[in-house]
């Protein structure tokens, strides 16, 4: 696909954030967190954070450090002229090979509470979900709402219930949800209204790695089930290695 096939606009987000907003029809993630890694490499001046999402991409910048550079425009409208020279002269990579992740997945009842309930709505057997939870590689569309936080899709069309009409108050870390053909892990203990399919023992974020999210926003993530037996050998590994 050609840029010039693509639209798109900036909108200020306050005083230090910009939002570039892709008009795209088909997996439009796939395309921002392309964009993301190729502006962050133009090292733009007073740029300090390029943020992923879905459609969109936020960029933070530094009004202070646009002013000295010119005291005649708004830090906007020279963060605006310039990305939108870079915009207009960017190809996407035709071939383009994303980072590829397994995440090993316990289905134990202990970790997967809603697996019933997922399955009556699919009209599967718990067995059959679990195949299908595993069957397709999906896409980390965006990272957000906690440190890590992965959103993954999109999954087999069965998988399109809505979240629980009442929030857990206490989710545990590791936990994987399902909703609207959507799967979340939960980097850390904390509450949500996803539907619950399993758990991994990998940590999702840590400050003491060099790089704290384990996933990042283009990766492509493939789920593959473990033991429970398994879960404790690895969470006991990861624990380690954090």
């Amino acid at each position: 696909m050609s840029y010039s096939a693509l639209r798109w606009r900036c909108d200020p987000s306050g005083e230090d954030c910009l939002i570039v907003t892709l008009d795209v029809a088909d997996a439009p993630w796939r395309l921002t967190s392309q964009l993301a890694d190729w502006l962050t490499s133009q090292s733009l001046t007073g740029v300090i954070d390029i943020v992923p999402g879905v459609t969109t991409l936020g960029i933070y910048y530094q009004p202070g450090v646009l002013w000295s550079l010119d005291s005649q425009l708004s830090p906007y409208s020279q963060m605006y002229n310039r990305l939108e020279n870079l915009l207009n002269s960017w190809q996407p990579a035709s071939q383009h090979h994303p980072r590829e992740v397994v995440i090993p997945v316990c289905y134990h009842p202990e970790f997967a509470p809603d697996l019933q309930e997922i399955a009556e709505h699919c009209r599967l057997t718990p067995q059959q979900v679990i195949a299908r939870h595993q069957a397709v590689t999906v896409d980390v569309m965006m990272l957000g709402f906690l440190p890590g936080h992965p959103y993954l899709g999109l999954l087999d069309p069965c998988f399109s219930m809505p979240r629980k009409s009442a929030p857990r108050l206490s989710v545990q870390q590791g936990a994987i949800g399902i909703a609207n053909r959507q799967s979340v892990i939960y980097p850390q203990q904390s509450p949500g209204g996803w539907n619950l399919i399993g758990r991994t023992p990998l940590s999702m974020f840590s400050t003491h790695r060099p790089e704290p999210c384990l996933l990042q926003a283009g990766d492509r993530v493939r789920f593959s089930a473990i033991s429970r037996q398994q879960f404790t050998k690895l969470q006991q590994e990861s624990q380690r290695g954090d």
